[in-house]
């Protein structure tokens, strides 16, 4: 089996992700300083407040920048007749091995991000769980989709005929 790997544009849907994120983090400890600030707090505690609150903020924005070159360089994906394979992580690696025989429903999921970079996730549904294959261009979700569903409706056709 064929493993493929992720398109570059999932690169820049993780970095907006990760900026808007980012945003977030910088805003919350910009916010505590402000006030301290605004109630005159003496300078030993803003000082104080201030290191407590940016030394892991400078790291956690570190980290921000790094894990999704991580996720792209660690993340791969196949498909044959029998199984969809996914490998992912970069801490906690998983190796994801789903029946073809065992999914139910597949869907293809946009937000309005992946809409601009034309980027999809898949669902696959089976009886247990659901997974998702994260960020395919739309172009390789819906020919994944697709033989997959060309492949599903193969083996009940194959089933059928066993029953006569």
């Amino acid at each position: 089996m064929k493993m493929n790997r992720l398109d570059k544009s999932v690169l820049k849907l993780w970095y907006i992700r990760a900026a808007i994120g980012a945003l977030a983090l910088v805003g919350g400890a910009v916010g505590v300083l402000v006030i301290l600030i605004a109630s005159e707090a003496p300078s030993n505690v803003v000082l104080a407040v201030s290191l407590s609150v940016g030394i892991p903020v400078l790291l956690l924005l570190g980290l921000i920048l790094i894990m999704p070159v991580l996720r792209y360089k660690m993340y791969a994906w196949g498909y044959d007749d029998k199984r969809i394979v996914v490998k992912q992580g970069v801490i906690f690696r998983q190796r994801v091995v789903i029946p073809v025989c065992q999914i139910q429903d597949l869907h293809r999921n946009q937000g309005p991000i992946m809409m601009m970079l034309k980027l999809s996730d898949v669902t696959v549904s089976t009886a247990g769980s659901n997974f998702d294959i994260s960020t395919l261009t739309t172009e390789e979700a819906d020919r994944l989709i697709d033989a997959l569903e060309q492949n599903l409706e193969t083996r009940v056709e194959e089933l059928k005929n066993e029953e006569i």
